[in-house]
């Protein structure tokens, strides 16, 4: 079974940050953010959209792409 998109999701902006060398609180003071708050989105206790996903990955020099797969899913 596929893994849930949101923590794909979730697991891709930690490596990002880890990979860019930054720690959750200096983006989060860099986006304005609470580190709580921050820390909330990326272990799923609030929710992440695709907006922040996507400031987060900006701060990583990184970007979010969705792709749309036309079919029927297994699930």
């Amino acid at each position: 079974m596929d893994q849930d998109p949101a923590i794909c999701l979730r697991t891709q902006l930690k490596a990002a940050l880890q990979h860019a060398g930054l720690s959750q609180a200096q983006v989060a003071r860099e986006l304005g953010l609470s580190t709580k708050h921050m820390s909330q989105m990326l272990t799923g206790r609030a929710p992440l959209t695709i907006t922040w996903a996507s400031r987060i990955a900006a701060l990583c020099g990184a970007r979010i792409e969705v792709h749309v797969l036309a079919g029927r899913t297994t699930r």
